[in-house]
């Protein structure tokens, strides 16, 4: 069944079109982003120093241009919220407007892994109506991973494995898992991270900082992980993933456990037997 939603001009936008044209949008993004890191290995890539915000390539740049022109071309009525284009106009978010259709891109999350070759990075779509996600989409142009997901339609990966192209739906399991058995994501030397942390944190099967947080949510929408957090992220970091894990039926909330939209402060995305004493274990 087709979902769509109202315009204040009485249209409709269907959202399986959108999809569509998301997932086309990620694809031609995935080549410019995988045609500049093969050239980075013969000549070096320009960049763009955002100081304390990190850097960006030329690679950012040209992805965000790309998907900024689509939206303009079909949808003209909505608003954008991107990353590199908030850090050029030094833009503040005051406020979400429920009515309107928002735009949330990162045309190229993990930028630091990209920059140095290192093969986890995605583009990552979202369109919004106020600060809720409506259709989501994550790609990794290296390893083929397609994550979407479109509101109350549940959440799928897609992907290359030899010729054979996939597609599973994502369900979070009803597993009794522990912590023993936990692959776990987060960035524990952060200096937002308490020092003790660490030290009172139980035993895990092993801890991970893979450094995309929209791969990474995903990852643990897909049970690849099994839990991921993180403070301070941005809305372009969360839109796209937080509602593919929604639609998976894993845990999301924000670190206090207050309920998650991709405009909140943190994020605690884990599988559901994990999530409660993983959040106790956080908020010590």
């Amino acid at each position: 069944m087709k979902k769509t939603l109202k315009k204040k001009k009485s249209t409709t936008i269907d959202l399986s079109k959108v999809l569509e044209l998301m997932i086309e949008w990620s694809f031609e993004c995935g080549g410019i982003l995988n045609s500049h890191l093969i050239r980075s290995y013969n000549e070096p890539l320009k960049l763009l120093d955002k100081g304390k915000q990190g850097l960006a390539t030329e690679a950012d740049l040209l992805s965000e241009a790309y998907v900024m022109k689509q939206i303009h071309a079909h949808f003209p009525d909505h608003k954008i919220l991107s990353e590199e284009d908030a850090f050029s106009r030094e833009l503040k978010m005051e406020g979400v407007d429920e009515d309107q259709y928002l735009w949330l891109i990162d045309p190229l999350d993990g930028t630091n892994n990209f920059f140095n070759k290192v093969p986890f990075f995605c583009v990552s779509l979202a369109l919004n109506k106020g600060s809720e996600t409506l259709v989501g989409v994550v790609y990794n142009p290296v390893t083929c991973e397609l994550f979407y997901a479109v509101r109350g339609g549940g959440a799928y990966l897609m992907r290359l494995v030899g010729d054979k192209e996939i597609k599973i739906r994502l369900k979070a399991t009803k597993s009794k898992k522990v912590f023993k058995e936990a692959l776990l994501s987060a960035n524990l030397t952060s200096k937002r991270v308490e020092k003790d942390l660490l030290k009172s944190f139980p035993e895990v099967r092993a801890m991970r900082r893979l450094g995309s947080a929209a791969l990474e949510l995903s990852y643990v929408a897909a049970g690849m992980l099994d839990a991921y957090w993180e403070y301070r992220l941005q809305p372009w970091d969360m839109g796209a993933a937080g509602l593919i894990c929604e639609e998976a039926g894993v845990k999301i909330s924000t670190i206090k456990g207050e309920k998650y939209h991709p405009f909140g402060v943190s994020v605690l995305a884990a599988d559901p037997a994990l999530y409660a004493p993983l959040k106790k274990i956080l908020n010590k």
